[in-house]
């Protein structure tokens, strides 16, 4: 009986060694159960933080949100028993990046996996026949996606936002069709980053649900600034001028008569600015404006500051000299436009799709003319001659005039032209001589990427070399001193990371925050390191004016200024986040710590533009978090009136390069507190005692 005793504790002793080796998931299978809520056969939502789930196989359907916003999970299991999953079940779930589909399922349902930034590869199974209304949408780092031949139906937005994708499909089959159609429709959005809210549906479909009405949560809306008219505008019989005085005069600032936020709290903005620029989507899918007159100070076109609109012509001012991204974009109607001699940059898809351009393009106007060139600017080429010889008096070719054009073996530039744009001759994949001019100064980004050129040498007068002119096999020299190197806003792009000169090495994924202490950033679907330099600053000229002319007030004595640089290793700073807001906590200052505080930023035309910001508390010291969409210098400063409400306490201890925003760090601390992740010990700890005691026992 002793001996069995023995026996049997040592057996306990192994069992108890064996229990507390197990994995926290293992360990926990047991009792994850209860982690689940279900409504009958319908899994109604998830609560465990474990980052491996395995879904119960008494579910056979996911409801509506299950698994929402839960950043823990990195990998799940949903089992055969599973027959459908509603609209958003794992939306928003960032750190998501392995999916198991159970045999049950024969569609990946609307909105299922959307925003899903931890998704980089998927394959989809055999037995799936469908996949939904946006339900990989924003899924900015799913790079391939495997889809068989036995998918019937794919929604043509499933896939919105997904800039890396490449689809991998049998020759023929449905998917394989789908994908030639998916790669011209991200071309055809160069919205989708830039412009707040931006859905290329006019009525999107909502979810085959019959059970009841699925409209996308809030956050699908990425901005709330509405862009307005001031005194400076006025509207006179569908044709549309732009009035205004001097700049600092009365007419063009803020007074007691403007308002300075719209109906909803929304801070608005000016069409014009300061009287020199058309702001960036200032006129955007105007319904108003037909006939078009700008001042004579305008220098600049914004980006979107006409796309989509019933634009049909527009008298452009001597002395504009910048004419910024898709500004014309899908300007359907726009037949007339004559460019002022002062214009020394078209930016790509300025005037894509306006009835100018097509005509031109297809044949229309001039006999025999192939380039279409206005005030110098070489705006687009429909020839197909091998030699091209650009004529003279072109001043500039515009961004992506030659792009395609692969029958161009040989071209002969202008002794006038000054300026080749950013994409100018893409793709080129003939052009094998180039025969220089005598004056040209600047050679945008890409200018000549893909062309297959073995060697050229860059004439002494040029002074700005953009990023990947050239393809990196070609040998560059340099006639004269080495040009200095210069990128374009697409570099500034954070999609765009082939525009910029990146390692290989990607470091560790995530924002360290440099230049201030006690700061924490995330951005994000960040795949690689960033650096976030943030530097306070008491004169900011631009700033001080946006204030004045915003707000109509001067800049707070004891307001903070802070400047923003976001970066990877190319050095080149990042402005345009898109779908990928930053997400940024800093200390507050001790004149803040019982008022209420706005924070605000300069948007890329110097107007501010107010962040939703929350007062925390940053391991234990005042603090205040906001996210944003554009990276740029921000201003806080208090509202003049006593703060109570709640501040919610969080610790950079638990918030590492890659965590999520502090909100889900918050969710975290509490599930944490009652995981079972101790269960084992206590199981292991009392089979261990079971067992020394069995040894110890004697027996008579």
């Amino acid at each position: 009986m002793k001996k069995k005793s023995k026996i049997g504790g040592i057996l306990l002793i192994i069992l108890a060694i064996i229990i507390m080796q197990l994995p926290l998931s293992e360990a926990d299978a047991a009792t994850s159960a209860s982690d689940f809520v279900f409504d009958g056969k319908i899994l109604v939502s998830y609560k465990g933080t474990e980052k491996d789930v395995s879904i119960p196989t008494t579910a056979e359907i996911i409801g509506k949100g299950a698994f929402e916003d839960n950043t823990s999970i990195e990998s799940v299991t949903i089992p055969y028993s599973v027959k459908r999953m509603k609209a958003f079940v794992f939306w928003g779930c960032s750190n998501l990046s392995k999916v198991s589909f159970g045999s049950g399922l024969s569609e990946v349902g609307d909105y299922v996996f959307n925003n899903c930034m931890g998704l980089k590869n998927i394959t989809i199974p055999s037995h799936i026949h469908s996949i939904g209304v946006k339900a990989f949408a924003d899924c900015v780092n799913l790079t391939d996606i495997v889809i068989p031949p036995e998918v019937t139906f794919i929604h043509e937005s499933a896939f919105d936002g997904c800039k890396k994708l490449v689809i991998h499909a049998d020759e023929g089959s449905y998917a394989w069709k789908y994908a030639q159609d998916f790669y011209e429709r991200q071309k055809e959005m160069p919205e989708y980053e830039d412009v707040p809210g931006y859905d290329p549906d006019e009525h999107p479909d909502a979810p085959d649900d019959s059970e009841e009405e699925v409209t996308p949560p809030d956050r699908m809306l990425l901005g709330t600034t509405t862009l307005v008219s001031n005194h400076a505008v006025v509207f006179m019989d569908g044709n549309q001028k732009v009035y205004g005085g001097e700049k600092g005069e009365a007419s063009d600032l803020p007074g007691s008569d403007r308002p300075i936020y719209d109906k909803d709290g929304n801070l608005l903005k000016f069409r014009i600015v300061d009287q020199e620029l058309v702001a960036d989507q200032a006129y955007y899918r105007s319904e108003e404006i037909k006939n078009c007159t700008l001042p004579d100070t305008i220098r600049e076109i914004g980006q979107f500051s006409f796309a989509r609109s019933t634009l049909q012509a527009i008298q452009l001012p001597q002395g504009l000299t910048r004419i910024s991204y898709g500004a014309f974009y899908h300007c359907d109607l726009l037949a007339e436009v004559s460019l002022p001699d002062t214009v020394m940059s078209v930016e790509p898809k300025a005037f894509e799709h306006t009835k100018w351009l097509f005509d031109f393009l297809e044949g229309k106007g001039e006999s025999g003319n192939d380039f279409l060139i206005s005030g110098g600017v070489l705006v687009a080429y429909r020839g197909r001659n091998s030699g091209v010889v650009i004529p003279e008096g072109v001043r500039v070719i515009a961004a992506e005039a030659f792009a395609g054009h692969d029958e161009i073996s040989t071209l002969k530039l202008p002794d006038s032209l000054l300026v080749i744009g950013e994409d100018a001759f893409l793709g080129c994949d003939s052009l094998s001589t180039i025969m220089w001019g005598k004056s040209l100064k600047q050679i945008k980004d890409r200018a000549f990427a893909d062309c297959p050129l073995s060697a050229v040498s860059i004439p002494e007068t040029v002074t700005e070399l953009g990023l990947g002119a050239f393809s990196p096999m070609v040998r560059v020299t340099f006639q004269g001193k080495q040009p200095k190197t210069t990128y374009e806003e697409s570099a500034k792009r954070l999609s765009n990371e082939a525009y910029r000169p990146v390692s290989s090495d990607k470091g560790t994924p995530g924002v360290e925050v440099t230049g201030m202490y006690h700061c924490s950033a995330h951005l994000d679907g960040a795949d690689r390191a960033y650096t976030l330099t943030i530097t306070e600053t008491e004169k900011h000229p631009e700033m001080m004016r946006a204030f004045v002319r915003n707000l109509g007030m001067d800049f707070p004595e004891e307001g903070q200024i802070l400047e923003f640089t976001l970066c990877d290793d190319s050095k080149v700073p990042i402005t345009r986040l898109g779908r990928q807001p930053l997400t940024v906590t800093i200390p507050l200052e001790s004149q803040f710590f019982s008022q209420k505080i706005k924070v605000v930023a300069l948007d890329r035309n110097g107007q501010l533009e107010e962040l939703t910001a929350t007062k925390v508390r940053l391991d234990g010291m005042n603090a205040v978090r906001f996210q944003m969409n554009y990276v740029s210098d921000i201003a806080v400063f208090s509202c003049g009136e006593d703060y109570s409400g709640e501040i919610t306490e969080i610790s950079t201890e638990m918030m590492d390069m890659s965590a999520p925003p502090a909100t889900t760090v918050e969710k975290t601390v509490l599930r944490a507190v009652r995981s079972r992740r101790y269960d084992k010990w206590i199981i292991g700890g009392l089979f261990l005692a079971l067992g020394f005691f069995l040894l110890g026992r004697k027996v008579k």
